[in-house]
């Protein structure tokens, strides 16, 4: 399934210090000013930020050989090269006045780039910022862009979408690239800036390096997005938007400027340290390995893997545990899966729901085992002792029932405490898959008439819309089987919405033939987000938008993913690709996953190579059946009650 999959670029300082620009460039600008030079400790650039602490130690201590880049990050990586000289060309071409920096060596670039904005250069591209020592950062932003007051806002380009049609904290405040400056943007009607965290933390790392050399803008701060769209979207960096119950003030929401000083403050610590330990190996690293969703994106996975995965695992490889859940486990000497499993269940549920039971378990042996909780409370916790009550908690001796250990996370409580105990339970249990706590019987929402969607696409659009039919009623008189929708031009607006239409009409047509016979239909798919969120945004705007919203908002468009993981518990992901199997299902092509199908795509939709275009036409559509397949596969199963698996509650601490 092509998911919208996004592979980090690996654009390190030094890789970007080589970055050609093809246009006939501006006059070489001899500098005329003195920039310090050279520093102690390693300098950090704007992807610091906003990446791995870990991954920022790995790469100064290098412990191993890393694995080249995948066919798929090379592609992601030559795309947003592609797509940023694209844009920068165009800029050039707008702006006359711009200053092209040229490729030149890292001093030579931050002496022409300083100069390009003493002298007031109206924009200035690929240019290199003076080294912040005092910050120790350096920064290389693709744009810098002159207010009409006087100094510059930083402008970096991405190749995704920038603008969104759902509502966003960032008004989609934009301009075209002919009216780069923030002055000349306006606001657009029913159109928001996508809240990107990885792209607000680098715009924030280089309006602090502009800060620092006295060259940002005074008042607010903003900086600029160029996405896909080819306009310039701007985003409030003083906005307090970022939740998190590490921030300052008591859990209040931080601007990107404050995440950003946070986060920044961390790595920085971070690489002191390597630093330190690199010239004595006695010196302690700041950062351990942790599982994230950046991992499998990581060259150092190869390095971190192992240890994660070594003894009983690290609790960071459970589902949906992230960093901040692993902090506080490992506060409370909660180390891996086995020592996470033999926390106690019913304690677990009475803190993550508000319930502080450490003055019961503290006046144990001190008061008469038959006080009720209520004075060991106080009355006035009326709502804890209601939830104290239904658990069974109603004296002080029955509190003995209850786990020290477990009740300790009161001190900062995980409202996901229960379910990652069971979690780790099934990651450690002897069966595949367990059944959820209350759950009696696995079902799953079935029709007469079943349709399993699962659709590809790249970054510019849906090329391939895959169905497979199943009457599950005798004499239907309708289509059955596999029946794709695809495009093997280079897609544009008109030619993707075209595709859908043709989709769209073929489903339409299949639903109302289903109401004339009095038949129950439903359309499926795994995880709708993808599927969904193409259709409404392919359809946005036109005759479509209505009919589409009320499909994908009705019964009869049905998500398996929240149909299992309401059911079912693992211990481990539950992507297609990963219970799938537990249903007896096997893909026919190797290494079937949304990154290989886009580097699929290019193949299919190149002219050069007839043959190799044909190949990989086929092997997107056996992938693209496949999936539709595994989804009726996961189906049947779900639906005979996933052969009946074993209760998680059964397993015990």
């Amino acid at each position: 399934m092509a998911w919208g999959c996004r592979v980090a670029a690996q654009r390190s300082t030094d890789r970007r210090e080589v970055r050609r620009h093809r246009r006939a460039p501006a006059p070489i600008i001899r500098p005329k000013v003195t920039i310090p030079r050279a520093t102690s400790l390693p300098l950090l650039g704007a992807y610091a930020a906003r990446q791995c602490p870990v991954r920022a130690q790995w790469d100064l201590l290098r412990p191993c050989e890393p694995p080249p880049p995948s066919p798929a990050q090379e592609r992601l990586a030559r795309r947003g090269r592609e797509f940023e000289a694209q844009i920068l060309s165009r800029v050039l071409e707008l702006h006359p006045g711009a200053v092209a920096v040229p490729p030149l060596p890292a001093p030579d670039r931050e002496q022409a780039t300083a100069q390009a904005m003493a002298a007031g250069a109206p924009v200035i591209t690929r240019g290199r910022l003076p080294q912040d020592l005092i910050g120790q950062r350096v920064g290389e932003p693709d744009l810098l862009v002159r207010a009409p007051g006087g100094g510059y806002r930083p402008v970096d380009i991405k190749h995704h979408l920038a603008l969104t049609s759902e509502p966003s904290p960032f008004a989609g405040r934009s301009a075209p690239l002919k009216l780069l400056t923030w002055e000349e943007a306006g606001e657009e009607q029913g159109r928001w800036a996508r809240k990107n965290r990885e792209d607000l933390l680098q715009l924030a790392h280089y309006h602090r390096m502009l800060e620092a050399g006295g060259f940002a803008v005074d008042g607010e701060r903003w900086a600029g997005i160029v996405g896909r769209e080819a306009r310039v979207v701007w985003y409030h960096l003083d906005l307090p938007v970022w939740a998190g119950a590490d921030a300052p003030g008591g859990g209040r929401r931080r601007s990107t400027m404050e995440l950003y000083d946070s986060e920044f403050a961390r790595r920085r610590e971070v690489v002191e340290a390597a630093a330190r330990h690199r010239l004595d190996p006695t010196v302690p690293l700041r950062a351990t390995p942790v599982r994230i969703g950046e991992c499998t994106q990581c060259p150092w996975w190869c390095w971190c893997g192992p240890i994660l995965h070594s003894g009983a695992g690290s609790v960071s490889l459970l589902p949906r545990t992230g960093e901040r859940a692993y902090r506080v486990h490992l506060s409370h000497g909660v180390t891996d899966r086995r020592e996470l499993a033999g926390l106690d269940h019913r304690t677990a549920l009475l803190v993550s729901s508000g319930v502080d039971v450490r003055p019961l378990l503290a006046a144990l042996g001190r008061l008469p085992d038959a006080t009720p909780a209520a004075e060991v409370l106080g009355r006035r916790r009326s709502g804890q002792l209601r939830r104290l009550d239904r658990a069974g908690i109603r004296t002080l001796g029955d509190a003995r029932a209850l786990s020290e250990t477990t009740a300790a996370y009161a001190a900062a409580p995980l409202p996901a405490l229960p379910e990652q105990i069971d979690q780790a339970r099934a990651a450690l249990g002897p069966a595949a898959v367990y059944r959820r706590r209350g759950v009696l019987a696995v079902s799953a929402p079935r029709a007469d008439v079943e349709v399993d969607i699962d659709m590809e696409n790249v970054e510019d659009g849906v090329y391939l819309w895959g169905t497979l039919t199943t009457p599950r009623v005798p004499g239907a008189a309708l289509e059955d089987g596999y029946r794709p929708f695809h495009m093997w031009e280079p897609l544009t607006p008109a030619t993707e919405l075209s595709l859908f239409r043709s989709f769209w009409e073929w489903l339409s047509g299949l639903r109302e033939a289903c109401r004339i016979r009095g038949l129950s239909f439903r359309a499926y798919c795994y995880n709708s987000g993808a599927e969904t969120g193409q259709m409404r945004r392919i359809s946005a705007g036109t005759d479509l938008a209505g009919p589409v919203a009320a499909f994908t908002g009705s019964p009869e468009w049905v998500d398996l993913l929240p149909v299992f993981s309401l059911q079912l518990i693992t211990g481990a992901g539950i992507g297609l690709k990963e219970v799938a199997p537990l249903a007896g299902f096997s893909w026919e092509v190797d290494d079937p996953g949304g990154a290989e199908s886009m580097v699929k795509y290019e193949e299919a939709v190149a002219q050069v190579d007839s043959s190799r275009a044909g190949a990989a036409r086929s092997w997107l559509l056996s992938y693209n059946r496949s999936d539709v397949e595994a989804t009726l596969a996961l189906r049947e199963w779900l639906g005979r009650g996933a052969d009946d698996p074993p209760r998680v509650e059964d397993l015990g601490p």
